[in-house]
């Protein structure tokens, strides 16, 4: 059997933080900031962003990533350069508010299966809180 020379994972995450407090704070004008630098730091970290979206107090994000780099990490440097961006290059948010996220996150484990309807779950955010059909577990933040 030839021996294998590279590495392979298959590795998907999805991620949701809120807020501080769940302020209301990302709006349009704030949410497609976010969007660019979520790409340009997953980029960066040299993981793959599927799909990104919220509502005005809260972000999913779910990336494919490899096995070098940890959970804790990933939502670290996606939450650190988000909020630097608006609040340091922005000037804050439309409102003038700064925007803090809360401190902690939830993550979860997604099948290579489950990967295009968790995706269509992200992408249908506004609607789904529009209609009231969230799914609390994929909500918990």
């Amino acid at each position: 059997m030839p021996k294998r020379s590279s590495t392979h994972s298959e590795i998907y995450l999805h991620f949701v933080w809120t807020t501080k407090n769940r302020e209301r704070l990302v709006d349009e004008k704030v949410e497609k900031e976010l969007s660019k630098v979520f790409f340009a730091k997953a980029a960066e970290l040299g993981i793959q962003i599927i799909a990104e979206n919220g509502t005005e107090d809260h972000r999913h994000v779910l990336v494919r990533s490899n096995a070098s780099i940890r959970p804790a990490d990933i939502a670290k440097h996606l939450k650190g350069i988000s909020s630097h961006f608006v609040n340091d290059v922005l000037g804050g948010t439309s409102t003038g508010d700064r925007l803090y996220w809360q401190e902690g996150y939830s993550v979860f484990s997604v099948s290579p299966a489950a990967v295009k309807s968790v995706s269509t779950y992200i992408r249908k955010q506004k609607e789904h809180h529009l209609e009231g059909a969230t799914d609390a577990e994929q909500e918990a933040g």
